[in-house]
């Protein structure tokens, strides 16, 4: 027996997400899936070094960046 479970669209809605270090983070899974239903991402990092691993996976999510 499979559940299916319902996943609402969050169109309209606005997403602050923190916490994404690199493409295993579960920030960022929690990201996509957010971006996956169609909310407004904005994503924040912890410091310059982290910069470079975060500017990318913001750019595919086509989410701005806010330090």
């Amino acid at each position: 027996m499979t559940v299916e479970i319902p996943r609402p669209p969050l169109k309209g809605k606005k997403v602050l997400v923190t916490g994404i270090a690199n493409e295993h983070s579960i920030a960022y899974g929690c990201a996509k899936a957010f971006r996956e239903l169609e909310a407004e991402l904005a994503i924040t990092y912890l410091n310059e070094k982290s910069k470079s691993y975060v500017e990318p996976l913001a750019e595919q999510l086509e989410a701005p960046i806010f330090m």
